[in-house]
């Protein structure tokens, strides 16, 4: 019978469904309307906003210099970022629409267009060594950041369809053989949701795309270790890997360009390569209040990538030591607060999805920090919504609208199960005073009889 009942609940969640809903549920959880102890949540567009166009802003005046000089237009990126910005924001209110129930349905076969995407970006010519684009005509498209979300989406979706061992009655765990115990954490819980990954890896690495691969595998991970999907065999499995990223550098010699940065990635600042000297330049000339917004030296043609993975070395130079930590505070803020609404997702796979959704963007602006402070080899992440591209602020922003529908159909559900909870304690006390009007009290009785 429960066999049955789980086979039904599959097949339920993988049934198709209409793409999009009239209406996701209130915005309560969303929108800037009231402090208090939930203000967090609610005002995470706000925050969202905030960074969006604080990033316009640092775009603009890192890229000014570098437009006029090679594309005679001073404002050639911040157009073209603007551009992707509204059509992003377009893309999220379409998704703020989209039910997640057909997002989940679309995984699968959304999986094999991402792969095929990715076999086709190996037959065009390569960039700087590398295949990450598919080209056509004036138009760009980075497969990675499709696959991303692509695998977001995947993972989730296998592992919110696994048996959950924590949710079983106390009774039911007792009954599980250690045999069965390790095939749902090991084979249903991680395998499973992890196998898909393969194949994405290893077209990654032909193209080659080395940090397109970390942060994949970086975005799953998280994924199934803050849902709990393998028990503490996850959190092993991710010690473990730790510790072999170091002697797994060594298998890259065959990849010029990686090996070239590995070599100069130093503490000595004479073995550094020149775009990572600029940037600790950068950073360091900013000191702590910075040179002010406009008057960065780096940025005129000193710092390579200004607009797009060193902007951020712009940032501390112009605004100082103060304003990256506003820009840091901002992006633990917008990603707390993506968290509490995943975790107050209507089920499983819409709390997976958010949190995938803030992984991918904590992981990448870890990543771009510590890369232009040089704690990390250049990886050539971006920071989100600062950095110049139309497919990652594009696809980005379309994430955002799939938060906002969790966190619309969070704060449904969560009213529903009020409504209910109210409805069955206004039936239960109808019922206890029903039961207090038939109930005979001793003392009227005897009050009663002594009167006759």
């Amino acid at each position: 019978m429960a066999a049955t009942r789980r086979q039904h609940k599959n097949q339920k969640e993988s049934a198709w469904v209409p793409p999009l809903q009239r209406d996701p549920g209130p915005w309560n959880r969303l929108r800037l309307h009231r402090l208090g102890t939930a203000a967090a949540v609610h005002n995470w567009l706000a925050t969202l906003a905030i960074i969006m166009v604080f990033g316009l802003v640092m775009l603009y005046s890192a890229s000014y210099t570098t437009g006029y000089l090679r594309m005679g237009d001073s404002l050639h990126y911040i157009k073209q970022q603007a551009i992707c910005m509204a059509i992003g924001i377009g893309c999220m209110v379409v998704m703020s629409y989209v039910d997640h129930r057909f997002l989940r349905w679309a995984s699968k076969p959304l999986y094999w267009v991402v792969l095929a995407m990715l076999a086709v970006t190996l037959t065009f010519a390569p960039l700087n060594g590398c295949r990450r684009w598919i080209r056509l005509g004036g138009l760009t498209l980075q497969t990675s950041e499709v696959a991303k979300f692509e695998m977001i989406l995947l993972s989730s979706h296998l592992a919110a369809s696994a048996p959950q061992i924590g949710r079983f009655s106390p009774s039911l765990r007792e009954k599980i053989k250690p045999k069965d115990w390790l095939f749902i954490r090991i084979v249903r819980q991680l395998i499973v949701p992890v196998l898909p990954l393969v194949p994405v890896v290893v077209l990654l690495f032909l193209e080659p795309h080395m940090s397109g691969i970390l942060l994949t595998t970086a975005i799953v991970g998280t994924i199934l270790m803050l849902t709990g999907c393998g028990g503490v065999l996850t959190w092993c499995g991710a010690a473990a890997a730790a510790l072999l990223l170091k002697p797994a550098l060594t298998l890259v010699e065959s990849i010029g360009y990686l090996q070239d940065r590995l070599n100069t990635w130093s503490d000595d600042l004479e073995a550094l390569n020149d775009q990572t000297k600029q940037s600790l330049y950068a950073i360091g000339s900013g000191g702590l209040k910075g040179l002010g917004l406009g008057n960065s030296v780096e940025k005129q043609l000193w710092l390579p990538e200004s607009t797009n993975d060193f902007i951020f070395s712009v940032v501390c130079e112009e605004l100082g030591f103060i304003g990256a930590v506003l820009i840091i505070v901002l992006f633990i803020l917008l990603i707390a607060q993506g968290l509490m609404i995943a975790y107050k997702a209507e089920n499983q796979f819409c709390t997976m999805v958010g949190i995938g959704i803030m992984a991918q963007i904590a992981w990448q602006v870890f990543c771009n920090i510590a890369v232009v402070t040089n704690t990390i080899p250049n990886t050539g992440i971006s920071l989100p919504f600062f950095s110049s591209g139309g497919t990652s602020l594009i696809l980005l922003l379309a994430e955002m609208g799939v938060m906002v529908n969790i966190g619309r159909n969070g704060e449904r559900a969560a009213q529903q199960r009020a409504a209910a909870h109210a409805q069955r304690q206004a039936a239960k006390a109808q019922r206890d005073a029903e039961l207090k009007d038939r109930t005979i009290n001793l003392d009227d009785a005897r009050r009663a009889r002594n009167e006759l």
